[in-house]
């Protein structure tokens, strides 16, 4: 009778530590965007895949809800973690992440700059900005899709490297991640062009400006106005022709961002 006593004892404890401790109630609320997976998110947020499926009693092999919030357990709230490496600066760390060092600063709580210490974790991105967004502030017409398609200028059968939005010449054109620009001037069918590359090997591309307002080298944050929509090199009207690549390769945006 002892014996049997003692093994519920000792199962009933476990079950405590595991609820109240590794599986806690803080942690990061994700909005579900097109394209998330469950293993996705335990990779962006570093957080153990079965925390995620328990935090929110989902089933490994459902679909994920767009629109729904998950809680992502342990994640630090508003942000992403960063580890300190050999020759990191406390500058460095903020450029590289589109911060400001005095802000990176105060959100760690660090006393001095050269305080870092290799392998100490750093609260780096907030959780937006690690998202793609919307490159424009007006409703969303899409005139052309991803994909192959009969050019509508040449007529030839060829693959469309990115998404086309109606937009008037001189409508706002906005950085859809944070990131470092490594484009910007004319070429070929894109006419005016503004290449921005972002962590990840993620790129996002702005063809047919009408004006460009970023230069070369330039830290830009989400949602930074980058240029003006136009009418510039094979164009058939003013519109905003956008696309997203990784490692050079093109991708579907609406992989990334959600189309109404």
């Amino acid at each position: 009778m002892k014996r049997k006593l003692i093994r519920v004892f000792i199962v009933v404890i476990s079950v405590v530590t595991i609820s109240g401790g590794e599986l806690n109630a803080d942690g990061h609320q994700h909005l579900v965007q097109k394209g998330d997976t469950l293993w996705g998110l335990s990779r962006k947020y570093k957080v153990p895949l079965k925390n995620i499926i328990h935090a929110n009693s989902i089933q490994p092999t459902s679909p994920l809800q767009i629109g729904k919030k998950l809680l992502i357990p342990g994640a630090p709230v508003g942000g992403v973690w960063y580890r300190v490496k050999a020759g990191d600066t406390l500058w460095s760390i903020a450029v590289r992440h589109n911060l400001e060092p005095r802000d990176l600063q105060r959100m760690n709580g660090i006393s001095s700059p050269r305080a870092l210490q290799i392998g100490t974790r750093l609260l780096v991105h907030q959780a937006d900005s690690l998202s793609f967004g919307n490159p424009l502030r007006v409703p969303l017409v899409v005139t052309s899709q991803y994909g192959y398609r009969s050019h509508p200028v040449t007529r030839r059968y060829q693959h469309h490297d990115g998404i086309d939005f109606r937009a008037s010449t001189g409508t706002r054109v906005y950085a859809s991640r944070a990131g470092r620009v490594i484009f910007t001037g004319w070429k070929g069918g894109y006419g005016k062009l503004v290449g921005i590359e972002h962590e990840g090997d993620f790129s996002t591309w702005y063809g047919h400006l009408s004006r460009i307002r970023v230069r070369v080298g330039q830290t830009v944050t989400k949602g930074k106005v980058i240029g003006l929509s136009g009418n510039t090199g094979v164009s058939t009207g003013p519109h905003l022709h956008f696309e997203i690549r990784y490692k050079g390769r093109s991708e579907n945006p609406t992989n990334h961002i959600i189309i109404p």
